[in-house]
């Protein structure tokens, strides 16, 4: 099962430029209607001192790891379009072009930072790393357009808000004990909508509360099959069992006040130009 504590580890934070890379989603003019690549100077950007990336001869779906151990960045039976997720933390929705074997072809990759460890804080700096190796092993080339996709808004439900504003001393940490069973600590809801888009639901979602500040959040439910797939879990189907948590959009009524409604939105979405297979080495 592909790990999510993994994926978020690189940081479920906005993505941003690199050196061969384009403007990010977050740093977009509002209502452009498309965004095209914009080459900055490649040494401004940070990369990783060493990287190795051998190809898988034999692929293993469901069997992708990940880790971060210092200055070091593992990641196994890895395809691109994952590495592409884990770099500019989109939805999966929002890639678009690129030939088959982005998704199908796996990959190891080991690399080790320049002078920068995970311990320091900087989880911008690994994304940032890690579009310039796409970049420079994959010649990954792409730019934004603005389209017109199927996505979630999250909205306060009738009755209002259920939240718990957060401690100010508190540190800021979220993940999931289980399928169905996450957890965020001081974190914005902007923060909140970006995990459900990311790691959980099948379309992005987009913070449309108004409410400001940090909360704390324990949310559990009980997942369906739709559910988790963009981290490559299968969810097995839900047992009869009459005290199992309630499906989730009921439970982020009852138990956050707030309610996620279908929308058709323009969101950025990165479109593939160029991209090369890796050579080994």
């Amino acid at each position: 099962m592909r790990t999510i504590v993994a994926l978020l580890l690189l940081g479920l934070v906005s993505p941003f430029s690199t050196a061969q890379s384009q403007t990010s989603p977050a740093q977009s003019t509002e209502g452009a209607s498309a965004t095209t690549a914009a080459t900055a100077t490649p040494t401004a950007s940070p990369e990783f001192e060493a990287a190795t990336i051998k190809p898988v001869k034999e692929p293993a779906p469901n069997r992708m790891h990940d880790s971060e151990e210092g200055r070091r960045f593992l990641t196994r039976y890895t395809s691109l379009s994952d590495l592409i997720l884990m770099a500019y933390t989109i939805d999966r929705q929002q890639v678009a072009g690129g030939p088959a074997w982005i998704a199908s072809d796996e990959f190891d990759v080991d690399a080790v930072g320049d002078g920068i460890g995970k311990q320091d804080g900087n989880q911008m700096v690994w994304q940032e790393m890690l579009q310039r190796l796409l970049a420079d092993r994959f010649k990954l080339t792409s730019h934004w357009e603005d389209r017109e996709l199927s996505s979630y808004e999250l909205v306060v439900a009738k009755g209002g808000p259920k939240l718990k504003v957060a401690d100010a001393n508190e540190q800021s940490n979220k993940g999931c004990r289980g399928l169905g069973n996450c957890f965020f600590i001081k974190v914005p809801l902007s923060e909140f909508s970006r995990f459900m888009g990311f790691v959980v639901l099948d379309k992005p979602v987009v913070d449309k509360t108004g409410l400001a500040g940090e909360f704390d959040i324990t949310l559990k439910w009980t997942p369906d099959e739709t559910q988790f797939a963009s981290m490559g879990v299968h969810v097995p189907p839900p047992v009869d069992n009459p005290n199992a948590p309630p499906e989730l959009f009921t439970a982020i009524q009852e138990q956050l006040g707030l309610k996620l409604e279908v929308r058709k939105t323009m969101t950025k979405v990165l479109v593939i130009d160029h991209v090369e297979r890796p050579t080994e080495n």
